[in-house]
């Protein structure tokens, strides 16, 4: 109810029916027309029924153009009709099934005006609830599309019907059948945020253009959108690209609710822009890989002696041999089968001269990572027979333990010899004043069927607290150390979904654990 001043009242407040707004005057002509019609065939007709019921109408037919405050005017206007009508009724008929007639009548009057007003209060709740409902859809910062996906829904039926064994799989090989799905998705709306984030002038322009957004990244993550609408989740979160109508690529994070009451068919579609997030991971990678790759020729420069003897013991045995070859041509008659051996074994030498040369171009070239189902126990073998001199001119007895049934790995096979390198030269150094030097590489299978590598000392170990701060960048224990080895080491085996910790051995040194997931289990 509201109270309005009406004309002519001097200021003083009258109360009216308001007439609600949107409504032409038809409606109201006809609910009038109704309403007298009705009392003249209640009053004057011979038939003796309850006519007066009929008002009932009358009043629903109010609640489309009236207030509350009006509704209850009207219901008081028919019973007053219906007692006139009662009153007049009373020369034709008797009185007892007049007022029985009259009493009915009256009744469904109050009847229909409480449902009309209960009625009217639920729309009114309804209508606020949608006006705060598009309020807060307009005013949220972030972008946000509805979606109606109820001729989706239908063509998915439609392919179950016929049958269709695997509507996953279906969508993930057939390109023509996600587009056809993005073309029946329906775009009911989409806030100013949305409008502003695609560039558009207005909402309908941001409609209009949607297939103009699309990238082909786009499409890959709509596609993983309709497969969560097919399985029947109620959600999808997807990371992917668009393109502003202005032609801007957009890095942006997609999260979308799906209908799920079986009432409403539409879902909301909310865009997040993360293109300086993005361009921030991209450039810590960056930094991380430059880093780790300036950590990379580091560790090499201390494995200068042990390198420069790997190299050398193979050119040392290809002169010894391209030598005696040459004796055995020189003889008056040469003998051919012993210089057919040297040189055969001239072969093997060069080859294995190139390998360690190539295994030193791959460490020190700058690339970017290949992620490939690597073999750890190839893996430790690369590296120990890079390592091997260096392990051995510090007295160190190396024991290498091969697990069995160790699973391969998707791992960038450089990346893992980085860190092995690392964990093997820290492990040598810790034992340099040790009276027991005993460096231990094992591999072997995980609780979770992940692979592992365990890189075991002798040394003098590690404090409590000083293990608890291993891993942590700029800090070491060494002289002369950056502190940085073990800390590039902790993001090279996390950015492959792995870990790397490390414990004390219970009589002397340190066990370095590196836990890799199994290629095909790999993230």
């Amino acid at each position: 109810m509201t109270a309005i001043p009406a004309e002519g009242t001097g200021g003083r407040a009258a109360f009216a029916p308001r007439a609600r707004p949107g409504h032409g005057r038809l409606l109201p002509l006809l609910t009038a027309a109704l309403a007298l019609a009705i009392f003249l065939f209640d009053t004057f007709s011979p038939m003796k029924i309850a006519v007066a019921v009929l008002y009932a109408i009358v009043i629903l037919m109010s609640v489309g153009f009236l207030d509350r405050r009006g509704i209850l005017l009207v219901a008081l206007a028919c019973g007053g009709l219906t007692v006139v009508g009662f009153l007049v009724g009373l020369r034709q008929t008797g009185f007892e099934a007049h007022l029985l007639r009259g009493i009915v009548s009256l009744s469904s009057i109050a009847i229909a005006t409480a449902l009309a007003r209960r009625s009217q209060a639920a729309t009114a709740v309804l209508r606020d609830s949608e006006r705060r409902w598009r309020g807060i859809f307009q005013s949220v910062g972030v972008a946000i599309w509805e979606e109606d996906f109820t001729r989706i829904h239908g063509l998915f039926e439609d392919l179950s019907r016929q049958s269709v064994p695997d509507l996953r799989r279906r969508l993930e090989d057939d390109h023509r059948l996600v587009e056809r799905c993005i073309a029946l998705m329906r775009t009911v709306g989409a806030n100013d945020a949305a409008v502003r984030l695609v560039g558009a002038a207005d909402a309908a322009e941001a409609i209009a253009m949607r297939q103009h957004i699309f990238l082909p990244e786009t499409v890959r993550t709509w596609r993983d959108l309709l497969i969560a609408l097919a399985e029947g989740r109620p959600s999808f979160t997807g990371e992917t690209v668009l393109r502003t109508i202005g032609g801007e690529r957009r890095s942006v994070l997609v999260t979308a609710t799906f209908p799920v009451d079986g009432v409403r068919s539409t879902g909301l579609l909310s865009v997040v822009d993360i293109t300086e997030r993005s361009r921030a991971e991209r450039a810590l990678a960056e930094a991380r890989a430059e880093l780790a790759h300036v950590s990379r020729i580091a560790t090499l420069g201390e494995l200068t002696t042990s390198i420069a003897h790997e190299v050398k013991q193979p050119l040392a045995a290809i002169m010894t041999d391209a030598q005696a070859c040459l004796r055995w041509l020189d003889r008056p008659v040469p003998a051919l089968d012993e210089a057919r051996a040297c040189a055969g074994r001239i072969t093997g030498q060069a080859s294995r001269a190139d390998h360690v040369v190539q295994r030193l171009r791959d460490l020190t070239r700058k690339a970017a990572p290949e992620r490939v189902a690597a073999d750890l126990d190839t893996v430790v073998d690369e590296v120990v027979e890079l390592m091997r001199r260096e392990i051995a001119d510090h007295g160190v007895a190396l024991h290498l333990r091969p697990g069995p049934g160790v699973p391969p790995v998707l791992a960038d096979r450089i990346q893992l010899q980085q860190v092995l390198i690392n964990l093997v030269v820290n492990a040598v150094q810790a034992m340099e004043t040790a009276p027991r030097r005993e460096l231990a590489i094992e591999t072997g299978v995980g609780p979770a069927g992940e692979g592992l590598i365990l890189v075991a000392d002798s040394g003098i170990g590690l404090e409590p607290e000083e293990m608890a701060r291993l891993f942590t960048p700029f800090r070491t224990t060494k002289p002369g150390g950056m502190g940085l080895g073990l800390s590039i080491c902790r993001s090279i085996v996390e950015a492959h979904g792995g870990r790397i910790w490390a414990s004390r051995n219970a009589d002397a040194g340190l066990t370095f654990h590196v836990a890799l997931p199994a290629a095909g289990r790999a993230a």
